[in-house]
């Protein structure tokens, strides 16, 4: 669905409304944690598997939704790792080396190797590891492009991975897909564990 809906979008949707509506926050893992998509953002029921911690998020009206074309456009995708699979809190800076390493592209890469990763630029900040690199093996979706943002944080105990990309057509700039990446992470937040009440 993703596919096809953003091919139709065009470069011309990009400039069609200035200002988007608020999307619906969605529940991944039982609850466990909460993405707050951008305005304009939906989750796709179709390739989003919400229980399993996998989420695609995408322009509403590519996805047959009526909502206005948010600034950025682009997909997104956010993944939630095992429990107790946090690692980046008081670890970003051995994570973003590792990143920008052979190995790490390959990581990046998503296990087909680094030959294809040339890493543009990283960050390592409060809690949380960005990569901003240039793929050129065939994108995980038809009609996007080649650049990806990628960050990496903490949530609720899990190591949560969250990617963007912009569309083949219409790329964006560095500090605008930097940017949508950025609200994509802010949206997320972890629901704590009910407690027992005190006797």
């Amino acid at each position: 669905m993703v596919r096809q809906a953003l091919a139709m979008i065009g470069i011309a949707a990009i400039a069609a409304c200035d200002q988007a509506g608020m999307a619906e926050p969605v529940a991944m893992l039982g609850g466990d944690l909460i993405v707050s998509p951008p305005s304009g953002y939906c989750a796709d029921p179709v390739s989003s598997r919400l229980n399993a911690g996998f989420a695609v998020l995408a322009p509403c009206v590519a996805l047959g939704t009526e909502a206005p074309v948010p600034a950025i456009l682009g997909v997104a995708t956010v993944q939630a790792g095992a429990p107790a699979s946090a690692m980046v809190a008081g670890g970003e800076s051995g994570l973003r080396d590792f990143l920008i390493s052979p190995q790490g592209a390959s990581l990046l890469g998503n296990g087909t190797g680094s030959d294809t990763i040339a890493v543009v630029s990283s960050q390592a900040f409060d809690g949380r590891v960005t990569v901003h690199f240039r793929d050129s093996a065939a994108p995980p979706m038809d009609g996007l492009g080649q650049d990806e943002w990628r960050a990496f944080t903490d949530i609720n105990g899990r190591l949560v991975t969250v990617s963007v990309r912009g569309l083949a057509e219409a790329p964006p700039s560095a500090g605008r897909g930097a940017a949508l990446l950025d609200q994509m992470v802010r949206g997320l937040t972890g629901v704590a564990p009910a407690t027992e009440p005190a006797s």
